[in-house]
């Protein structure tokens, strides 16, 4: 269906703003070791594609159990869903970083991951790392997926409701839990995590979905009057994210969610709820693909960017600049995503579901769409 191929579309876009972040940032770093000149390209804050994420799981994650609300065993149906197509490849992936963290520590190169991140890092809990305190997983692309699996725990515990109700739950009990933030400023790493006002981002796409599913539909005029303000927010830069340093953590917090996430659940609302929707073609065949594979794309782009970076430096490509480089990186990371989808990532998932889910008769729906 059209729509769908809108949120892959969408996805694809989020995570290739996230590899055109990090490709920029590596090859910054790069520059400045060899003294060479490279100036980042900030026309809009590249790593809030994140946010972009957020909003497209709390919209997907209510269009894709629409036979799972008020239905018995439709909270360990999801569970079961949602463990199969997470955790899979994010373990395979975490266990290529633990194993390369492990040998630059053997190497002199760094300290050890200790036992506590390396569990923590496979169990999706937030735990200080050693380095500099920070909650990030060993790998640290990661700490998104800390997230993810919280607000689908979440979202199970209120699926035993109709939608509206269950989405009502669910937003009622990410914002309570952001006022507790607020008001009691917890200790606990894991809580105070948690808590981060950017759940709310969530709750930004179940609205969403809820107007979709309503039948709201915007016409052009009034999408465009959404989409055109919420680019100018990002484009204006109010985090600053320009100016960053090469191995800075974006903050989450209020300022995030007003900045990044509100602007991109925006222009997420403008294209899905749009009258007439794009026709299709092959550019948004082709970007759905590129959806479909966003996952991937996401987590294994690291080893992309690192390998492409490797390879200019011995063949002395540097002396054609570093902005080749980011292209190159990008391209190769959309490659490599879309060969780990087809050979690994799919096969991975399918034999997870097949241990996990239990394929009641006539249950298809969670299937249209790949969160």
């Amino acid at each position: 269906m059209q729509h769908l191929l809108s949120i892959q579309a969408l996805r694809a876009l989020a995570a290739i703003m996230v590899v055109f972040h990090h490709a920029q940032n590596d090859a910054g770093r790069t520059a400045a070791d060899l003294g060479a000149p490279f100036e980042r390209f900030f026309a809009l804050p590249w790593a809030a594609g994140v946010d972009l994420f957020f909003v497209v799981s709390g919209f997907v994650m209510v269009f894709s159990s629409e036979k799972m609300f008020a239905t018995p065993g439709g909270a360990g149906q999801f569970m079961s869903r949602r463990v199969a197509r997470i955790v899979p490849l994010y373990w395979l992936a975490t266990a290529i970083f633990v194993i390369a963290a492990l040998r630059g520590a053997a190497a002199g190169k760094a300290l050890p991951p200790s036992l506590g991140e390396i569990l923590s890092s496979f169990a999706f809990l937030p735990w200080p790392r050693g380095i500099d305190g920070a909650p990030r997983p060993i790998h640290s692309l990661g700490w998104t997926l800390e997230y993810e699996m919280f607000f689908y725990l979440v979202f199970a515990c209120f699926l035993w409701l109709p939608r509206a109700r269950a989405v009502a739950g669910v937003a009622a009990f990410l914002g309570a839990l952001v006022l507790a933030h607020v008001a009691f400023q917890p200790q606990d790493v894991a809580i105070a995590y948690w808590s981060d006002p950017i759940v709310l981002e969530f709750a930004l796409g179940m609205g969403i979905a809820l107007a979709y599913r309503s039948g709201l539909r915007l016409p052009g005029i009034a999408a465009l009057a959404i989409a055109l303000p919420a680019l100018a927010v990002l484009a204006s830069d109010p985090m600053l994210s320009a100016g960053e340093g090469f191995d800075a953590l974006d903050p989450n917090g209020f300022l995030r969610l007003f900045c990044w996430g509100a602007p991109m659940a925006a222009i997420f609302a403008a294209i899905v709820l749009r009258e007439k929707q794009q026709q299709t073609n092959s550019a948004m065949r082709f970007a759905a693909a590129v959806g479909d594979a966003s996952y991937a794309l996401y987590l294994f782009h690291p080893l992309a960017i690192i390998v492409l970076r490797k390879l200019w430096l011995v063949g002395h490509f540097d002396r054609f600049g570093f902005w080749p480089l980011v292209v190159a990186s990008t391209l190769a990371s959309v490659a490599l995503a879309l060969a780990i989808y087809r050979w690994i990532e799919k096969p991975l998932t399918s034999l997870a579901q097949g241990w996990l889910v239990r394929r009641p008769s006539g249950d298809a729906a969670s299937a249209t769409a790949r969160p």
